[in-house]
Parts: C-alpha cells; sequence; structure tokens
C-alpha cells in the first residue's frame, strides 16, 4: 500500500502526527509506503516520526496559500508518487480540497473516516459515522485511489514501526503566472482569535438561546479567562450573530476537546454528532428538555446571563 499524507502550511505537528497514525492504522503492519507531503517552509522532523519518506516542495507556499495553489501541488505529488491512499486532515480545508482532487483523478472520495476494516489481506474498507454518530458505516473503495478526510482526534494514538525518515525535495511548477492568480479580500475580523477550534482544549459555544449577537460578549470573556477557543450553533450562524467560521457540527467544523461547554444550545443532531469527540460536555440553557442535555456531562438548567458572569468571576479569583 501506497500512503501519501498531505499536510498544509498552517498543520501544526498534532495534525500531522494524527495523520500518520491514521496512516499506520490503515497500514495495520502489512508492506507499505508512508509518505508525507511537507508543502510550507517550516518542517519539524519529529512531528514525521514513524514516516519512511518526506517530500518537501521545491517552491514552499506560504501561510496565506491559495486553495488552488494547494490542490496543484497535491496533483502533482500524486502524479509522481502514485499513492493508492491519500489522508488530508478533516478541517474545512481538507473537506474542500480532497473531493476537487479525487474529481481530478476519478477516485473514490470518503470523508470523515474514524477507522479501517481489513477485511482481506490486500482489502482496506473504511470506517466512518453516520446518522449523527448513532452508527458506523462501513464504506467499501472501488477505485485503485481512494482519498480520505481524517475525522478529528479519530487517530489519537497508533502503533508506529520505527523509520528512519528519507527526507527529499519534490519538484512543483508554479501552475500560472502570479498575475492571473485570482486574490480574494477577506475581512480579518472574521478570521477566529485565539486557539483554533479544531486544536482548542476548551471551546465555549453558543447559540441561538443567546438571544442576540451581543450574546456573545460574555461569552468570549469567560473563554479569555479559560484560553478557549469561541464556538456556534448554525443557528446562530444563520441568524447572523457569528461568522461562519465559527461553526460547530457536521455542517461545520467538528471538535473533540477536552471540554465542550454549550450556552443557549438545543442540541440539534448535527450539532451533537460534531462534538461527539468530546471528552467532557457542559450544557447551560433554560430549557430543561433540551436535546444537549441527553449529552452533557453536566447539565445547568439556568440563565446564562446569571451563570456566565458568576462563573467568570469565580475563575478569575481562583487564579489570582
Amino acid at each position: 500500500m501506497n500512503i501519501l499524507v498531505v499536510t498544509a502550511p498552517t498543520d501544526n505537528s498534532w495534525r500531522i502526527a494524527e495523520l500518520i497514525n491514521a496512516a499506520h492504522a490503515a497500514a495495520n503492519g502489512r508492506p507499505s509506503r508512508i509518505s508525507v507531503l511537507s508543502t510550507g517552509d517550516a518542517f519539524d522532523e519529529s512531528a514525521t516520526k514513524g514516516a519512511d519518506y518526506v517530500y518537501r516542495i521545491s517552491a514552499p507556499l506560504s501561510n496565506g496559500f491559495y486553495h488552488d495553489e494547494f490542490i496543484h501541488v497535491v496533483d502533482t505529488a500524486c502524479a509522481t508518487l502514485t499513492p493508492t491512499l491519500v489522508l488530508f486532515t478533516g478541517d474545512t480545508l481538507g473537506l474542500h480540497v480532497a473531493p476537487r482532487l479525487a474529481a481530478r483523478w476519478r477516485a473514490a472520495y470518503i470523508s470523515g473516516c474514524c477507522g479501517f476494516e481489513h477485511a482481506t489481506p490486500d482489502g482496506l474498507n473504511f470506517i466512518r459515522p453516520v446518522y449523527g454518530g448513532k452508527a458506523l458505516e462501513v464504506v467499501e473503495s472501488p477505485t485503485s485511489l481512494t482519498v480520505v478526510t481524517i475525522k478529528s482526534k479519530a487517530f489519537l494514538n497508533a502503533d508506529r514501526r520505527p523509520a528512519d525518515v528519507n527526507v527529499q525535495t519534490l519538484e512543483v511548477p508554479k501552475p500560472w503566472p502570479s498575475d492571473v492568480v485570482m486574490r480574494v479580500q477577506v475581512d480579518g475580523q472574521l478570521a477566529p482569535s485565539g486557539p483554533v477550534l479544531e486544536d482548542a482544549a476548551i471551546i465555549v459555544s453558543g447559540g441561538r438561546g443567546l438571544g442576540s449577537a451581543d450574546g456573545f460578549e460574555p461569552l468570549r470573556q469567560l473563554a479569555d479567562v479559560l484560553g478557549a477557543a469561541i464556538g456556534a450553533s448554525r443557528a446562530a450562524v444563520d441568524l447572523g450573530w457569528i461568522s461562519s467560521t465559527y461553526q460547530v457540527g457536521q455542517t461545520g467544523t467538528t471538535v473533540g476537546p477536552d471540554l465542550y461547554i454549550a450556552i443557549g444550545i438545543s442540541g440539534a443532531v448535527q450539532h451533537v454528532a460534531g462534538i461527539s469527540a468530546a471528552k467532557h460536555i457542559v450544557a447551560i440553557n433554560t430549557d430543561e428538555e433540551a436535546p444537549i442535555f441527553g449529552v452533557a456531562n453536566v447539565a445547568v438548567v439556568a440563565d446564562y446571563r446569571e451563570i456566565i458572569p458568576a462563573l467568570i468571576n469565580e475563575l478569575r479569583e481562583t487564579t489570582r
């Protein structure tokens, strides 16, 4: 099996390690070649432990790369390295780029993979959650190349064989003159500040129950005290209270923090599925029958406008 792990310039060492863990889970000890495509300037050799080869592209992409540039690089790598399995992170970038790559190669595309099934000595099936995480689906790929996005925190550990990483340079010609690249101006206020949702250990999320966009202000104060990331339900995003970059759930970002605090979120099945990997869930809601309480470790039936300020004051007192 020839496995290619694709990393973006913005990927940290934790994400890279998780992808390599997934590659080893797919190989399952069988003869295989695990390669890492490094597309950025930064290179952390310790993060690539367990890979056989690391290919650094001749002209690294900047952190402000364009999706079309990224796809061109991965496309060139596939043509050169001829992988049978390509692995991406299941973040917004991966979910945008992976299906486009699969379409170019007429390959199978499987999203949200959380495990592998080795049905035959040479066969590999893919496991992913369905029905809002209530069931697991086993998918068989009929093509010689399969492109997969990995569910966040599904492969935290893996048995890696010891290997000396062979670092090589991969020549990737620029796809076009820079003066014909479409450039899009993005409002910097839309970009989340603080920890990234996918990597955050603590997430404070708000929903329709906040009542207005102003309801996110005390949540941001709580997040600052906890060193947490801010999240939101789709309902809050659809109401225009907060940018879609903060959306948590199956239609947003799938997360798996140590602590997820859901405030004013009823708990739609898509949202619950997106936080199923969280270790602990605290829910604050005035509706004692809110579905979110069914998955919460701690349920607080109260008005967040009374609970959150008191919690912030208590946390500040304990950290003085």
